[in-house]
């Protein structure tokens, strides 16, 4: 009974080296059937199922499959590790895809009151661009005011009115300009043909070429009387409207009243500038920038200088000393 009972155990130990062993394919088409016995970094040695040892095979002349089998079968950490590094794709366990939940989205509600054009002016931009229309309208009612010689605060008046004030620069513009009468009598016309020289002595006729330049006669009754006088020019008038007053208008108009010492023309002539805040009388712009000139002028019987910026100025004449 002992007998048989270690015969039986011979033959389950037999048993079990047969089943681990295994057949591996090498890249060049070899199979090897038995068992690893060694591994290390050089490769692996085989014991067959005829108890031969194969030659130390290299790692790079198996297969993926005979490493994936090869680690199935390693029995040290270190074993594990070596046949790890070789595979190109360690076995992973298959993700599991995470279920997504699609939850209803609940839409804004929209707004009922407030819309419209007249949400526009609701908000600070809106009043900003409003604002600034009104400013616009305000501006462009006091220049037209100006061109057509109206009252200013008449024609500022009307468009400060809201909404319907944007109509006022648009019918003070369509119509003519007002004609200035002298002591109720008719129209002062402008007989005078404009000249940067003095003019001849004569009475000008009465006949001018249309579309030449001209100057307008001063608005002032005692010119009627200096008219006659033939040993006096003239007086040039420049007006708002006609002109546009800026730096390059002086340069290039008054270019001889910028001398401190004036020159044959201007030796006998004066400037005379009529503005928003009153009339200047003066011999001689001292200095001038972009916006603003300064003019030297007749103070109790001494000079002193004028700021008199270009936006006020509404008229420029050219005259003699003489005429007062």
């Amino acid at each position: 009974m002992r007998r048989f009972g270690l015969i039986l155990f011979c033959l389950l130990i037999l048993t079990s080296l047969r089943t681990s062993a295994g057949t591996y394919t090498l890249t060049d088409g070899t199979k090897i059937a038995g068992e690893p016995i060694s591994q290390n970094d050089s490769g692996v040695i085989f014991k067959t199922d005829n108890d031969v040892d194969v030659p130390r095979v290299p790692w790079n002349n198996f297969t993926q499959d005979s490493l994936q089998l090869l680690l199935s079968k390693a029995k040290t950490p270190r074993e594990r590790a070596l046949i790890e590094s070789l595979l190109d794709q360690l076995p992973q366990e298959k993700a599991q895809r995470k279920e997504i939940v699609v939850k209803p989205i609940d839409q804004p509600v929209r707004p009922t009151a407030g819309v419209g054009l007249t949400a526009i002016f609701g908000s600070p931009i809106g009043l900003f661009v409003l604002l600034v229309l009104y400013g616009a309208n305000l501006f462009a009612a006091y220049e037209i005011a100006i061109y057509r010689r109206q009252p200013i605060p008449m024609v500022c008046g009307l468009a400060a009115i809201p909404f319907l004030g944007i109509f006022s620069p648009i019918f003070f513009i369509a119509m003519p300009s007002r004609v200035v009468l002298i002591d109720g009598q008719a129209p002062v016309e402008a007989p005078v043909r404009f000249q940067t020289t003095a003019p001849p002595t004569s009475a000008p006729p009465q006949d001018e070429t249309p579309g030449e330049p001209r100057a307008v006669a001063a608005s002032n009754p005692s010119y009627e009387a200096v008219a006659n006088a033939p040993s006096l020019p003239q007086p040039i008038v420049f007006q708002r409207g006609d002109f546009s007053f800026n730096r390059r208008f002086f340069e290039t108009k008054l270019a001889g009243f910028f001398r401190v010492v004036p020159g044959e023309n201007e030796r006998d002539m004066v400037i005379e500038i009529i503005s928003g805040r009153g009339n200047f009388v003066g011999r001689r712009i001292t200095r001038i920038t972009p916006t603003e000139l300064y003019l030297q002028v007749f103070r109790d019987n001494a000079t002193a200088d004028e700021m008199i910026p270009f936006v006020e100025i509404l008229e420029v004449q050219l005259r003699h000393k003489d005429i007062v």
